[in-house]
């Protein structure tokens, strides 16, 4: 939750919003994580409902959660689905009204991890663990149809005409390849979180013997990666060997992490 509110936004649009209001609001959070920290019986059984639901959903809730139990933010609508003459044409995320400013905003709400394959700053160059999703396919889906959603003559009544911003609450990471010069693709936030990449092949010669790696498996993507045991780690001739078996069955992506 703590990476899901303070990592910094994958992109810098006009439209993207943070969580954190102002240095008061960011030390209530704080405090507000800590007591949560303290008390797991009143986190534990919320996530353990969700079942095995994408990753993408688990951000979702773990927004969500944070929302339903903060005093800035009310809730409005949440999942909230758009019909027009009988038909959902789509869903929002979730509307909030922040009760210091009275202000109301729809945040779609978006994790993404993309690998650049080219060396340019080209949208489409960024890619998806599934090879057809590109961050421009993203881009175009969120600003010409999810963040429209919240325009349509639909939410009138909800709101008494009042004015909504629709915002853009995105996070996540970029891989660049290793051997490359890295450039950020457009509007990529200067503070956004990076990694690298590389392929099987290249990936040999890091394969030091001081080194130890792992294996980094859905949903713990999400956030800052740590090995909670050394028995989690691998020694380089372990790993490589366990790379090639996992990729030979590969369905899902997987990254790998150093340690």
């Amino acid at each position: 939750m703590h990476w899901a509110i303070f990592s910094p936004s994958l992109l810098d649009y006009p439209y993207t919003v943070n969580y954190i209001r102002d240095e008061q609001h960011r030390e209530e959070i704080l405090q507000l994580l800590e007591r949560l920290d303290a008390r797991p019986s009143e986190v534990d059984p919320y996530f353990e409902a969700l079942g095995r639901i994408p990753m993408g959903r688990y951000f979702e809730h773990l927004i969500y959660f944070i929302l339903e139990r903060d005093d800035r933010y009310e809730i409005l609508l949440k999942n909230h689905q758009v019909m027009e003459e009988k038909k959902t044409i789509g869903e929002l995320d979730v509307v909030v009204r922040d009760t210091k400013t009275g202000k109301i905003d729809h945040w779609e709400i978006a994790l993404k991890f993309y690998l650049q394959r080219l060396d340019n700053a080209d949208h489409v160059s960024m890619v998806g663990p599934n090879l057809n999703d590109n961050l421009q396919l993203k881009m175009d889906k969120l600003t010409q149809h999810q963040l429209p959603l919240s325009k349509n003559p639909s939410f009138a009544p909800f709101f008494d005409s009042q004015h909504i911003d629709s915002k853009l609450f995105i996070k996540g990471q970029f891989f660049y390849h290793l051997n490359l010069s890295n450039k950020p693709p457009l509007h990529a936030n200067p503070q956004h979180e990076k990694g690298w990449w590389c392929t099987l092949d290249e990936l040999k010669p890091l394969l030091k013997p001081e080194l130890k790696w792992t294996t980094v498996d859905k949903p713990q993507w999400i956030g800052k990666i740590r090995a909670s045991d050394n028995s989690d780690l691998l020694p380089p001739n372990d790993f490589s060997e366990s790379c090639f078996i996992l990729i030979s069955k590969l369905q899902n992506a997987l990254f790998y992490a150093l340690e």
